[in-house]
């Protein structure tokens, strides 16, 4: 499925031709699961289940234990990440700055069964 192009933090981008880009596979399906853990709780009136809020959990100590229930909980909620074999999380705490975390996300496409992985740092 092809979808506008809409990085987090970012405005939507052109093509070539001046047409809104276009994302689909893996970075669609990133950029799904990107908004989906940075929108704040509650952050949509007609959706209040939706989203994760990681930004809203900066400055609260958080174990990696929970940021990972909180980020597998939303993995599963996509349909694009296959339940089988569950998403593999790693978090690490930058060693300059404790308070910058990255996660590292590697989940299963549903329709094709491959692996995918990426990061993010919150």
């Amino acid at each position: 499925m092809t979808d506008l192009s809409l990085e987090w933090h970012d405005d939507f981008a052109v093509d070539a031709t001046g047409d809104l880009l276009l994302v689909d596979g893996d970075d669609e399906v990133r950029q799904r699961l990107e908004r989906r853990l940075f929108t704040e709780v509650q952050g949509y009136v007609w959706h209040p289940e939706y989203g994760a809020g990681l930004p809203q959990k900066i400055g609260s100590v958080l174990s990696r234990s929970q940021i990972q229930s909180v980020v597998s909980a939303q993995l599963a909620l996509e349909a694009s990440v296959a339940p089988n074999p569950p998403a593999q999380l790693t978090i690490d705490q930058n060693a300059n700055d404790p308070s910058l975390v990255t996660i590292g996300i590697q989940y299963w496409d549903a329709k094709t069964g491959q692996s995918v992985s990426f990061s993010i740092t919150a």
